[in-house]
């Protein structure tokens, strides 16, 4: 019983990290509140006032920013708590987690699991389409759609950083004591999957968190998850409409779908050829064996 209670706390960290976006969004739409009243019209019913209100709230730029603030926020807390609880930020000697093969490895993973996760978006949408649109709707939203520096600065840095706190660090360190390293990865995946609240986002998220925390495993070091991520979200966010030329006819449909295969096949040689060099010291070392919360 005690051991279920343990791995049921795997899932404690998910739910502090919504805690926080909550904590960061009210101040925030209260702060907006409290000047659109103050810079309002005379006059001006509450109906209208409200109606702009709801609006700029969902404007991208107001997205933006909320995200950037969670993001610090997550960073802070879940970095403190990784390295007061498994002592794994050595921020000071980054260069010593990666070796020429391990960088080759991310670099071929990074349009690898691109091509692949385009073709795994495609594949479900075509199952059920009402996932595309609502997955399409929120990247609007989300301003995806045009990238800002503010939306940049999350999406592609601080975004990745407190994500891989969150799962690769906190979740599946906490999970491997209770697990085996397949049953733990899993876990943090599915539950990286959930944490983005949609469907088809989910899948990918979940898709992709597999890799990530294998890499993480592998290496014995969160830094090589991060620059994974990191080079993904970087893909993704400025390269995403460059990649897949003539991907509406089959011979590129099929070769752009080949390439994305051998590419991740190659990054992942590279980084279990490259970890056995790379990940000298002891897992246990690189994540702590200080005592059970």
């Amino acid at each position: 019983m005690k051991k279920f209670g343990r791995i049921l706390f795997c899932g404690v960290p998910i739910l502090l990290a919504f805690a926080v976006q909550f904590l960061v969004t009210i101040p925030a739409i209260g702060i907006s509140f409290a000047y659109g009243l103050i810079n309002t019209s005379p006059g001006t019913s509450f109906y209208n006032f409200y109606n702009d209100l709801a609006y700029s709230w969902m404007d991208s730029s107001f997205t933006s920013w909320i995200s950037l603030f969670y993001a610090i926020a997550t960073i802070a807390i879940f970095g403190f708590w990784f390295q007061k609880r498994f002592r794994a930020l050595d921020v000071t000697n980054i260069s010593s987690h990666f070796n020429g093969g391990l960088i080759l490895g991310i670099v071929l993973l990074t349009p690898g699991l691109q091509y692949i996760t385009t073709y795994l978006i495609n594949f479900v949408s075509i199952i059920n389409p009402q996932w595309l649109r609502s997955y399409e709707s929120l990247m609007e939203t989300a301003g995806l759609t045009d990238v800002t520096p503010v939306l940049a600065c999350y999406a592609v840095l601080l975004g990745p950083i407190s994500e891989e706190l969150i799962y690769r660090g906190i979740i599946l360190s906490y999970a491997k004591k209770e697990l085996p390293f397949f049953a733990a990865n899993l876990t943090q995946a599915i539950l990286f999957g959930v944490y983005h609240m949609n469907i088809l986002q989910g899948i990918y998220a979940f898709f992709v968190g597999l890799f990530l925390g294998y890499i993480c495993h592998k290496t014995g070091s969160i830094f090589p998850s991060m620059l994974l991520h990191i080079c993904f979200n970087l893909w993704g966010v400025f390269a995403n409409e460059f990649f897949m030329y003539g991907a509406d006819t089959p011979f590129f449909f099929f070769l752009w779908m080949i390439i994305g295969i051998a590419l991740t096949l190659l990054g992942m040689f590279c980084v279990k050829r490259s970890s056995v060099s790379n990940h000298t010291n002891d897992e246990n070392k690189a994540y702590g064996e200080s005592s059970d919360v």
